[in-house]
């Protein structure tokens, strides 16, 4: 009989310890799964310099504990909450609505700025450290180009006025300025020597436009000219001077001849003509002639 109740008195104690042991793991378990834990986010951001930098940093079961960021180097902390603990205006805490984030917003970022940033949890466990690298670079340099060009005559005559019209757009705005040089050298307007040049800028397509005249062209003014843009693109034309004296009396001493060839033709048609009506009558009359003389002999 006591050797049964010894062993009644085993089972349950027995049975108490495995209640314990299984209610004691089901509470860890639940308290596992209430700690504040992070979710994952990019740990890698690039940005230009001047953009706003968002690092982002997710949590989840956060509870009463806080959120605070930090650069990794440094010990004193960037925000804790979403209060800010420095002296720069650029940085603070973005907190969207209805979610987890805790975000590092950088405004205007700089080379500077570059470095690892850790997002952490108010707890002294290693794992609630969430670290983050970012990268700030240099913007990307594009040419504001999109087109320049020349119209104008190639060919003028000694004397004539050289016009030639530079256009050159821009993709946001217009160049800043415009350059002529002829033969490498920069050209400016000139009253002596009767060079000229206008400028002007339409806001609305982008462009800017400069007018290059040279009033009575001389033969030396032949050559290759070049519009430039203040950001280097370039452009160019050939003029080429015409002696204009040579090609007149070339041309009048060709007018000349053909028209002698032409009066020495008219004349031949006209003493052709003359001859062909004289002999005409002439025969006419020679054949009356005949005629009449048979007439007489018959009588």
């Amino acid at each position: 009989m006591l050797w049964d109740t010894c062993v009644s008195l085993c089972l349950h104690l027995s049975a108490l310890g495995l209640v314990s042991a299984f209610r004691n793991l089901y509470t860890d378990r639940s308290k596992l799964n209430t700690l504040p834990r992070f979710l994952p986010t990019p740990t890698n951001y690039t940005f230009e310099v001047g953009q706003l930098a968002v690092l982002k940093c997710e949590v989840e079961n956060l509870g009463k504990k806080r959120v605070g960021w930090r650069r990794a180097a440094d010990t004193n902390p960037l925000t804790v909450g979403t209060m800010t603990f420095v002296d720069d205006t650029r940085i603070m805490i973005e907190r969207p609505p209805m979610t987890n984030e805790w975000n590092l917003l950088i405004k205007n970022v700089q080379l500077e700025d570059s470095g690892v940033y850790e997002c952490q949890i108010s707890s002294k466990v290693r794992h609630l450290r969430y670290h983050m690298l970012l990268t700030v670079k240099e913007p990307v340099k594009t040419s504001g180009f999109l087109d320049i060009r020349i119209s104008g005559k190639n060919f003028v005559e000694k004397g004539e006025r050289i016009y030639l019209k530079c256009n050159a757009t821009g993709r946001e705005y217009p160049p800043e300025d415009l350059d002529w040089f002829k033969n490498g050298n920069k050209l400016t307007t000139e009253f002596s020597k009767k060079v000229y040049i206008r400028k002007f800028v339409s806001i609305n397509t982008k462009t800017i436009v400069s007018i290059l005249e040279i009033n009575d062209s001389k033969l030396s003014d032949a050559g290759t000219y070049v519009c430039r843009t203040s950001d280097q693109q370039v452009t160019s034309t050939r003029v080429n001077v015409l002696n204009a004296g040579t090609y007149n009396v070339r041309r009048d001493a060709i007018v000349g001849e053909t028209n002698s060839s032409s009066y020495l033709n008219s004349a031949g048609t006209f003493y052709l003509r003359l001859t062909t009506i004289l002999l005409t009558q002439f025969s006419v009359i020679l054949c009356r002639t005949f005629v009449a003389g048979f007439h007489l002999l018959g009588t």
